[in-house]
């Protein structure tokens, strides 16, 4: 395999429309801890979230010819990805009801099978620590919209119904809270350096 080390995100999308291979490796080798990350928070369950990651990179290789260098970062368009996976899988969830109970998993089922290092797991951890403490300084109407959101997989309209408010007001709290989020760990950035 080449080294794709130094090759730039956006190029590797561009190799991968080529269909090399090499190309999807080195981006599933960068970000498939990330996805697998976000893919265990919202889940909780080991399988689904391997399931999850490796149906974004298989999207990913059939898609990349949709990414826009204009509309934003490769990783942002990856983790865009993942989330709509992740709630798509979550929505499926709900409607069906569980064969099973999910299980208890221990810690080391945490790790994604990639391999990652200890430093990207401590920074992983470091990362959800901060979500967690940010989120816990918004107000609780705010912290609920978000978390029906981007952890249960709800629309706008589905929390709307189910606070029973309206749409509008959903809106506004998920606009506010986000942008809240976004200063209070802007601010955690600049506390870490």
């Amino acid at each position: 395999m080449a080294d794709f080390s130094e090759v730039p995100d956006h190029q590797l999308l561009q190799q991968i429309t080529q269909e090399q291979e090499s190309a999807l490796e080195a981006l599933y080798t960068r970000y498939a801890t990330s996805v697998f990350s976000l893919a265990m928070f919202m889940l909780r369950q080991p399988p689904l979230a391997e399931e999850v990651t490796q149906d974004v990179f298989l999207n990913i290789w059939r898609k990349a010819a949709t990414f826009k260098a204009d509309r934003g970062e490769p990783k942002a368009w990856i983790m865009s990805i993942a989330h709509h996976r992740i709630v798509d899988v979550i929505r499926s969830r709900r409607r069906a009801p569980p064969i099973t109970e999910p299980r208890e998993f221990d810690l080391l089922e945490l790790l994604p099978s990639s391999g990652a290092s200890t430093e990207e797991q401590v920074e992983r951890n470091l990362d959800r620590e901060r979500i967690v403490k940010a989120l816990s300084n918004l107000p609780e109407a705010q912290q609920q919209v978000v978390i029906l959101a981007y952890f249960e997989g709800y629309s706008q309209s589905e929390m709307a119904e189910k606070l029973q408010q309206p749409l509008g007001t959903v809106k506004t709290r998920v606009r506010l809270a986000m942008q809240k989020l976004r200063t209070i760990l802007e601010d955690y950035g600049t506390e870490q350096s």
